[in-house]
């Protein structure tokens, strides 16, 4: 065991070094004002540290599209944007390698303890082993805006897409306040965790 953290310590070192080049943005919505901040989207945004007491939710109150991250509700939150579009591919497929060590990692560390574990019901959230609370079926017909109600907060994403035009964060779904959002065609169950 004590082998099996060494090299995953490791290989986390190694994992992070090759995300260095990541930038670091801080979007503040102060006073409970929208407000978003310029970025080069390409790479993928996350959320890295949360300043506000307000909570922070993507797709509620904070998103990012290729040109902006935006924020609302009293979200304030530092996040990791990317990393430079000078990274080479030797550097991606070293990357690549450690995820891949690292999945290796850890099924043969969990293999005992997967046979063991049951699958209790978990009462404080109503669902357990990372299944979604629900699932809600929002459909565009005819390429139009169309609402769905959300029953409760929490994160979404695309469950099962069951159309054929593609269902795009931020183009062609999203979030707004207490319900999805969907456009051009995309339709979907979408999970609610």
């Amino acid at each position: 065991m004590k082998h099996l953290i060494g090299v995953l310590s490791a290989v986390l070192l190694l994992f992070a070094s090759a995300r260095s080049e990541a930038e670091t943005v801080r979007c503040e919505s102060t006073g409970g004002d929208y407000r978003s901040c310029s970025i080069d989207g390409r790479a993928g945004v996350r959320l890295t540290r949360q300043l506000s007491s307000q909570g922070c939710w993507q797709g509620d109150t904070w998103g990012y599209d290729l040109h902006r991250i935006w924020v609302d509700r009293g979200c304030r939150a530092e996040f990791s944007v990317g990393g430079s579009s000078s990274s080479s591919n030797k550097d991606n497929a070293v990357a690549a390698a450690v995820v891949l060590g690292l999945v290796g990692a850890a099924i043969i560390a969990n293999k005992d303890r997967d046979r063991r574990r049951d699958d209790r019901y978990d009462d404080r959230y109503g669902y357990g082993n990372g299944d979604p609370r629900t699932t809600i079926r929002c459909e565009s017909n005819g390429n139009r805006l169309s609402y769905c109600g959300l029953p409760y907060r929490g994160q979404v994403e695309v469950y099962r897409q069951i159309s054929s035009s593609a269902c795009v964060y931020a183009r062609s779904w999203g979030v707004d306040r207490n319900r999805i959002w969907v456009s051009n065609g995309c339709r979907a169950d979408f999970a609610v965790y």
